[in-house]
């Protein structure tokens, strides 16, 4: 389970499904979130600036293990800087669209049943 976990949120190998994908979203930003309100209240804002770093480390990681899926390189993050439509493209790309089929560049399908260790193929 911890090596899971940080696979998912600090490693940028592999393929990601999307529903993983938007609960690892969802689990990472209420943590960011409960943390920051914890540390603004205990230091000060610029406590808080110790979270970005971590966070942001987080949802790269989870972005390109989703982009791999989609058979994308990470390079696709640069139309993150264009205004609104990046961040739609993102949205699109990255949450409702569908991995693709079988194994590519970078690993095999995480939709794929493995096939059990007593098949005799």
């Amino acid at each position: 389970m911890q090596k899971r976990l940080l696979w998912l949120f600090f490693s940028f190998r592999g393929r990601l499904r999307r529903a993983p994908f938007w609960w690892s979203l969802i689990w990472a930003s209420a943590a960011f979130a409960l943390l920051f309100a914890a540390l603004d209240a205990a230091l000060g804002y610029g406590g808080t600036l110790l979270l970005y770093p971590p966070y942001f480390w987080a949802l790269a990681a989870l972005g390109t293990k989703r982009l791999h899926d989609r058979g994308k390189s990470p390079l696709w993050f640069v139309a993150l800087l264009v205004p609104v439509l990046g961040v739609l493209w993102a949205v699109v790309e990255l949450g409702l669209r569908r991995g693709s089929a079988g194994e590519n560049r970078f690993g095999v399908d995480p939709l794929e049943v493995r096939a059990d260790y007593l098949t005799v193929s």
